[in-house]
C-alpha cells in the first residue's frame, strides 16, 4: 500500500488544529504520514504539534521562523516522502473516507491528480455548497479549460490528491504575497496527463475571522487581478497553441474590486478604480448590467463620473 503524505502548514491555529489533525488521523486509508510545518506560531500551535508527534509515529513536526504560506508549503513539499501528496489547511478538516476514496479513484482511473468537492463551513453548522465538478476524467488541457472558466475546478491546493511527480519543477512563489495558489496549482495540471474528479464533498473549508479572504483591501484585490493575469500569461507560454478564455476571472476580480470600493474602502482614502480590459462580447448582457450598476454605486460614493471610466 502506497504512502500518502498529508502536508499541513501551521500558523496560530490553536483553536482548530486538534480537530484538523484528528480528522486526518481518523482516515480509513491506513498508510499516511502527516507533515506539520510550524511557521513560527506565537500561540500554542507548536506545542500541539509536538504533542501529536509524540503520540503518533506517523506525525512529523518541523518548526521554522515565520516565513509566510508559500515558503511553508514549499518546506512541506521538501519533507514529504510519499508517492502521493495532499494539502490540508490547519484550520480545516476532512471526511474519514477522503484519502481512501481518492486513492481508489487515482488507481481505477490511472490518474495523476484527483479532485473532490468541498463545503464552506460557517459557524460549524451552516454550509455553503459551491459548484463542484461531476464525476469525470479529463486531460490536462480539459481540466485547465474548466479551471480558467470557473466550471467546478479551482486553484485551491487542498481537496486534491497529487502524484508527487506533478510537483516536479513546481513550487509556490516565495517572492509574492497573496494568491500564491492561483500562480501555482495550474502548473501541476501541466505536469499531469489525466485528472479525475469526484463530486463527494470530503473537504471542510472552515470560514473564520483572521483568514486572508475575510480581510480584503484594495491592494489585495488588485493583487488578485494580477495573479489571474500571471496565470493566463504562463499558460500562453506553456501551451501557445491552446486558447484559454480568462474573461470570467477578469470580470469576477473587477467585481470584487468594486465591492471593496463600495463596502470597505473609505471615501477619505481617495481611491481610484482602474477597470480591467474585459471583452464584453464573451460575457452575458446580465453580467455587464450588474457590473455597470455596481460601478454606478461606487461612482455615487466617490463622486466619480461613470462615463469617464473606460470600462466598456
Amino acid at each position: 500500500m502506497e504512502l500518502v503524505s498529508v502536508l499541513i502548514p501551521v500558523y496560530n491555529v490553536e483553536k482548530y488544529l486538534s480537530h484538523c489533525l484528528d480528522s486526518v488521523l481518523n482516515q480509513t486509508y491506513p498508510r499516511i504520514e502527516i507533515i506539520l510545518i510550524n511557521d513560527g506560531s506565537s500561540d500554542s500551535s507548536g506545542q500541539i504539534c509536538d504533542q501529536y508527534a509524540k503520540a503518533h509515529d506517523n506525525v512529523f513536526v518541523y518548526s521554522y521562523p515565520n516565513a509566510g504560506i508559500s515558503t511553508t508549503r514549499n518546506r512541506a513539499l521538501d519533507h514529504a516522502h510519499g508517492a502521493y501528496w495532499m494539502f490540508v489547511d490547519s484550520d480545516d478538516f476532512i471526511h474519514p473516507d477522503m484519502i481512501r476514496k481518492m486513492m481508489e479513484t487515482m488507481h481505477h482511473e490511472e490518474a495523476d491528480i484527483v479532485l473532490c468537492g468541498y463545503r464552506m463551513d460557517y459557524f460549524k453548522f451552516i454550509p455553503l455548497l459551491r459548484k463542484v465538478a461531476p464525476k469525470q476524467t479529463m486531460s490536462n488541457v480539459e481540466a485547465l479549460q474548466k479551471l480558467i472558466s470557473n466550471k467546478g475546478v479551482n486553484n485551491y491546493p487542498w481537496a486534491k490528491l497529487f502524484k508527487a511527480e506533478t510537483f516536479d519543477g513546481v513550487r509556490f512563489p516565495n517572492h509574492l504575497a497573496g494568491f500564491e495558489d492561483t500562480r501555482t496549482i495550474f502548473k501541476t495540471f501541466l505536469n499531469a496527463k489525466k485528472i479525475a474528479a469526484i463530486p463527494d464533498r470530503f473537504y471542510h473549508y472552515v470560514q473564520r475571522r483572521g483568514s486572508l479572504t475575510n480581510h480584503m483591501d484594495l491592494d489585495t484585490v488588485y493583487n488578485m487581478r494580477k495573479a489571474y493575469h500571471d496565470q493566463a500569461d504562463d499558460l500562453k507560454k506553456a501551451l501557445p497553441n491552446v486558447s484559454f478564455d480568462s474573461m470570467i476571472n477578469y470580470y469576477n476580480t473587477d467585481m470584487v474590486i468594486i465591492y471593496t470600493l463600495i463596502f470597505i474602502v473609505k471615501k477619505a482614502d481617495h481611491p481610484t478604480f482602474e477597470p480591467d480590459e474585459i471583452d464584453w462580447s464573451k460575457l452575458s448582457p446580465f453580467l455587464k448590467f450588474a457590473y455597470g450598476t455596481w460601478l454606478e454605486i461606487a461612482c455615487l460614493k466617490y463622486g466619480w463620473k461613470r462615463k469617464e471610466i473606460p470600462w466598456q
